[in-house]
């Protein structure tokens, strides 16, 4: 993949007659389509099975291997973005306000601790259960 980028690059440096900003632009473009094609599951998998793994290791700080890397990077994109957007979340028991300065880390270790403390959880949908973690651990004052 990254051949491929750095091939595509190169070409683009090279071309002739088009304007400097359109051509750093597309390699703009083709660098984020990129990292977004390697940050995705293989299988599309959200279940809690496949990120939990991720989630726990970045909560125990270890990634002894690239999977386990990958997995916790993925863990720690999905917790920041979901909690930057949980009070305003509808409806009302979806909510949640987590602190201003909680970090993924710590956003990680709610969703293992809520996961292990609810087994019958998981297999359901990651998402599905980081929102009743983060809920659990923060519910919005009224008034949010």
């Amino acid at each position: 993949m990254i051949q491929t980028i750095a091939r595509a690059f190169t070409q683009l440096v090279t071309l002739a007659g088009g304007p400097r900003q359109v051509r750093a632009v597309v390699c703009a473009a083709l660098i984020v389509s990129a990292s977004e094609a390697t940050a995705q599951p293989p299988t599309g998998d959200t279940s809690v099975d496949s990120i939990f793994r991720g989630c726990k290791a970045l909560v125990e700080d270890q990634a002894p291997n690239a999977e386990l890397f990958r997995l916790g990077n993925l863990c720690a994109g999905i917790v920041i973005g979901y909690a930057s957007v949980g009070q305003y979340l509808s409806p009302p028991e979806w909510q949640f306000c987590p602190p201003a300065t909680s970090n993924a880390q710590q956003l990680a270790r709610v969703v293992v601790n809520y996961r292990e403390a609810h087994p019958q959880q998981m297999h359901e949908d990651f998402r599905k259960l980081m929102l009743d973690a983060f809920h659990d651990a923060w519910p919005c004052k009224s008034g949010r």
